[in-house]
């Protein structure tokens, strides 16, 4: 392997993306995605000799990668890409093969189906998925709560037909029976909607409630089905896209986070950004927050809110140590960041790295203080400027701001508890 690409995959993060294999030329001659980058195109290398890959690892002169929030959206960038490029390795997908799609029609009564192709623009279309056994699994699962209709029947509103099993198991609310009017049946399709929509955290939390239920009375049988819908559940954030189609390929085309390891000295591109900040009317009522960017977008299900335990004076210095010392002591929070940003100066810069030095941690970290928009790195004795119109600069500010909105957003929610 040429030095060139051995110093490369060194800075390539384990994170779901899409890597383009470029020739001398720069032309793209293979297009891939994976869950974990790094590992996927560091085995191209390591793995046994095979014939069918020795002509392309040739031609492999660079590789640019593009990490993403989600599978969903590897999976979407990838497609678009080996479009747009049409790279002459990449044979399978060049010659028709697609992923599942979930479709909601354009009727009076929309049916829900999985399809291999987004064929008509008036129908409703999520995805596409990584799998069509897992996606068949979920939609089956909502059903029961949601019970729509996945049959291709053109159901006139007014006339009836026989029912199919569907309806009688209760996977179907039976439009085709009259059983359901369209106002009432909107309601369920809108359900549906919103799960794929990304609002399904929300059941989640009910089938939580639900699995306790079930082991505080012994009902372990139940409990174990219920678990299981839990983990279907918690997976869908890693499978569907967080942007679109036109999103992904603005940002890939900026190239943000490839360019912010760069001008920051990182040694590695930062897929997982965390940012920090702290808010307080005095002593009281004083919160930290965590913010987390996968993929440069807010992963916001990853948020977390602190109060402040063990400080009662005003001291941002060490309200911000308590919050670092507990994010990384919390045996539920495991995942190692590839950049921390603070708000604020060198001095919230020094009480990071302070704390992180105690807790025998080695992340980067930098503060970017408001007005000046000065960037303070661990990794450099002085300050780096960024230009004020740069898309490294805008996601910086836009991490910061974030953390800064949820600290003080907890803190003005416990002020007015106390008011109230």
């Amino acid at each position: 392997m040429k030095e060139k690409l051995k110093h490369k995959i060194k800075t390539i993060p384990d994170s779901p993306g899409v890597y383009i294999f470029k020739n001398r030329s720069g032309d793209a001659i293979y297009v891939g995605k994976s869950s974990h980058l790094r590992s996927r195109i560091n085995s191209y290398f390591t793995t046994p000799f095979e014939y069918k890959r020795a002509s392309l690892l040739e031609e492999i002169d660079d590789i640019e990668v593009i990490p993403v929030a989600s599978e969903g959206e590897a999976l979407v960038l990838e497609c678009s890409l080996i479009k747009k490029y049409q790279p002459r390795y990449n044979v399978d997908l060049k010659d028709g093969k697609t992923y599942p799609w979930l479709k909601i029609t354009h009727d009076i009564f929309p049916a829900v189906m999985v399809v291999r192709e987004k064929k008509k623009l008036e129908h409703q279309y999520f995805g596409p998925f990584t799998d069509v056994k897992g996606l068949k699994q979920v939609l089956r699962f909502i059903r029961k709560y949601y019970p729509v209709r996945t049959c291709r029947k053109k159901i006139v509103e007014g006339k009836t037909s026989k029912p199919c099993t569907f309806f009688f198991t209760k996977r179907c609310c039976g439009p085709c029976t009259g059983n359901v009017n369209p106002e009432e049946y909107k309601k369920i399709v809108e359900g549906i909607k919103a799960f794929f929509s990304g609002k399904y955290k929300h059941y989640c939390k009910q089938l939580k409630k639900q699995l306790n239920e079930a082991i505080k009375t012994w009902d372990f049988e139940n409990a174990k089905l219920i678990a299981e819908r839990i983990h279907l559940l918690e997976r869908m954030e890693q499978r569907l896209p967080w942007r679109s189609e036109d999103e992904l390929l603005l940002y890939r085309k900026e190239n943000v986070l490839p360019a912010l390891a760069e001008k920051l000295s990182l040694g590695k591109i930062p897929a997982v950004i965390e940012g920090y900040d702290i808010s307080h009317l005095g002593a009281s009522h004083a919160t930290g927050s965590r913010v987390v960017f996968r993929g440069g977008v807010p992963s916001r299900a990853d948020y977390r809110k602190f109060r402040i335990k063990t400080v009662d004076k005003v001291d941002d210095y060490s309200m911000l140590r308590e919050v670092i010392r507990r994010r990384f002591t919390d045996p539920e929070m495991t995942e190692k960041p590839d950049l921390i940003l603070v708000d604020g100066g060198k001095g919230q810069l020094n009480e990071v790295m302070k704390e992180l030095e105690n807790l025998k941690l080695d992340i980067p970290v930098v503060a970017l203080a408001k007005r000046e928009e000065i960037v303070y790195s661990s990794l450099s004795k002085k300050a780096i400027f960024f230009p004020k119109d740069t898309s490294e600069l805008h996601l910086l500010q836009d991490i910061r701001n974030e953390a800064h909105r949820f600290a003080r957003a907890y803190h003005l929610k416990l002020r007015t508890k106390e008011i109230s």
